[in-house]
């Protein structure tokens, strides 16, 4: 079952050319590792190097392992409450995994089209690719364990549907390159608000943006590797309407254009 994923699409190319998944899974990481390394530096996929070549790794050491069930859902169930238990916990300590992450950083960096629209479209083509060439049923099953894997991610790493807002107080030397990363690395918008010392008088800019829980490791990282001195806040954000958030109901009869712009 086919549900997404650079190892759902290494699943379906394995059947394709009868070549072992685990081979297939190395090949194209290793080619994904390397186009990264060109278009978004070294440096930038660190972080993905041991997730990516671990999972073909761990793929071909349990390929010939007897399966837990031979029943198609609870396959599906167990592959999908594993995956996701596992996927939370390396977003929990910051880590990454790589695949189709890698592929969505290319095209945020070419197109500026955002991460998430990216993956859902990979991941909806992957499971479509596994409904029509081993079957609509199982393209099923592979929704099924789709939606298990982000459920467990969000119990795992904890309040994923929560936002922060986060105010960041930076040296000047250094405010144009935060400016710079956070719409880029972090796919978030930011606005920049005057400010003053109140001990010096000194004006500062203070650099304002709303995220989600799960990229709050992500910008404190890369804030403190840009400028170790750097001062962040982290608040609540009870609810956050917007472009790239939730929409506000529009009533069909109503006469007002109510717009929102991204913070």
């Amino acid at each position: 079952m086919a549900s997404g994923g650079l190892t759902g699409a290494a699943l379906i190319l394995g059947s394709i050319f009868h070549v072992p998944i685990a081979i297939v899974l190395w090949v194209i990481t290793l080619v994904l590792l390397v186009i990264c390394c060109s278009f978004l530096g070294v440096r930038s996929i660190i972080k993905s190097v041991i997730g990516s070549l671990s999972i073909p790794f761990f793929v071909y050491l349990t390929s010939e392992l007897p399966p837990l069930t031979n029943d198609p859902l609870l396959a599906s169930i167990y592959g999908g409450l594993g995956v996701g238990i596992g996927l939370g916990l390396v977003f929990r300590v910051g880590g990454n995994t790589g695949g189709f992450t890698l592929i969505a950083q290319i095209l945020h960096k070419l197109k500026s089209v955002k991460h998430s629209k990216s993956i859902l479209i990979m991941d909806a083509t992957v499971m479509i690719a596994g409904g029509l060439i081993f079957s609509p049923e199982k393209a099923l099953y592979a929704l099924i364990g789709a939606f298990l894997t982000r459920k467990a991610m969000d119990i795992i790493y904890g309040k994923s549907k929560e936002f922060k807002v986060a105010y960041i107080i930076s040296s000047k030397e250094f405010e144009e390159r935060i400016s710079e990363s956070v719409p880029h690395e972090l796919d978030r918008g930011l606005t920049k608000l005057s400010g003053a010392g109140g001990y010096t008088n000194n004006e500062r800019i203070i650099m304002m943006t709303v995220l989600d829980s799960l990229k709050i490791k992500d910008l404190r990282s890369m804030v403190q590797k840009i400028d170790p001195g750097a001062f962040i806040i982290f608040c609540e954000a009870n609810e956050v309407f917007g472009e790239g958030f939730v929409q506000p109901f529009q009533p069909a009869s109503s006469k007002k254009t109510i717009s929102s712009s991204t913070i």
